[in-house]
């Protein structure tokens, strides 16, 4: 399906690093040796509901092993300014948002293991994944923790952008309480960087941003399903937002 637009890395030599690491994992599920992936209980796995699908939430430290053995597809589904401040090698672009045309995964066979990950910390990439599931992949999973466990575990990341500064900065809000179960979206004006939230039963949501290169002064915006605010990073970090805000 040519529903998203894949946005090419920054210069060539990106763009062969994906193209290798995809060509060793293999499409069919199987890695750079052509042996079948290695089989693993996963019926411990956490999981969670995206858009009425079911989707396991793979532990850090067991998709790092995929990641090393060459048993997974890994997609980072944040914006494009965050992909170039940093991801898993070898991960291809394909946003969870704002995504229209040719996507990279159009290409992959059906069992490919496919493993998403977004920041905060898996609702973007359980919301691709069960998109994914939806269009026919059987083996799609979300980093818990995401792409934030994976650097903490100091795992290897790349990035295109080498002078991103990239800090952490915890949002909070309150919604009503009548759209628990929602999201609220998190974005900078131009759109290349954006995180979501949960909505909680008490209407209350927080979350984590790690956004590059954004200062107090930086422009926000906070979409929930019965509010939309603008307004800095210092003022969204300095009070719970609302729709007073």
């Amino acid at each position: 399906m040519n529903r998203r637009s894949f946005l090419a890395v920054a210069g060539s030599g990106s763009l062969a690093i994906v193209a290798g690491c995809l060509d060793d994992i293999g499409i069919g599920g199987t890695n750079s040796d052509g042996d079948e992936n290695t089989d693993r209980d996963e019926s411990g796995y956490e999981t969670q509901t995206f858009v009425g699908k079911e989707v396991p939430l793979v532990p850090v430290d067991e998709a790092y092993e995929w990641y090393e053995n060459e048993e997974a597809r890994f997609v980072d589904t944040r914006g494009m300014g965050q992909y170039d401040a940093g991801h898993i090698p070898g991960a291809v672009y394909s946003p969870a948002v704002g995504g229209d045309g040719t996507d990279p995964t159009d290409e992959w066979a059906h069992d490919t293991r496919i493993v998403t990950y977004c920041g905060c910390p898996h609702t973007l990439a359980g919301q691709r994944a069960a998109e994914l599931k939806s269009e026919g992949f059987e083996n799609v999973y979300a980093i818990d923790e995401g792409y934030g466990g994976w650097e903490d575990a100091e795992y290897p990341t790349e990035r295109n952008d080498q002078n991103a500064d990239v800090e952490t900065h915890a949002i909070e809000g309150e919604a009503d309480a009548s759209n628990a179960g929602e999201y609220v979206d998190i974005s900078t004006l131009e759109g290349s960087n954006y995180e979501v939230a949960t909505i909680q039963p008490d209407g209350t949501y927080e979350t984590e941003i790690r956004f590059p290169d954004v200062t107090a002064e930086t422009e926000l915006i906070v979409e929930a399903p019965d509010y939309t605010v603008e307004g800095t990073l210092e003022e969204f970090t300095s009070e719970p937002v609302t729709a007073d805000s």
